[in-house]
């Protein structure tokens, strides 16, 4: 039997709303941490997406 390792190569976007349910928090806290920089924000037509890939690094602690 063989292992296999599964990379991911792009980014995993969610919606703030979306984002704010994954982690638990309120989209408003995920706003501010845009705003200190903390998180990236990329835009799709008028939607706000972020990566949650930063999200979980954010939650880690390894994003500050």
């Amino acid at each position: 039997m063989t292992s296999r390792t599964f990379t991911r190569t792009h980014p995993r976007y969610a919606t703030l709303p979306q984002s704010a349910e994954y982690c638990r928090s309120s989209r408003r806290s995920l706003e501010r941490r845009i705003s200190e920089g903390k998180l990236t924000r990329y835009k799709n037509g008028f939607r706000v997406l972020v990566d949650l890939d930063e999200v979980d690094a954010l939650l880690r602690g390894e994003r500050r």
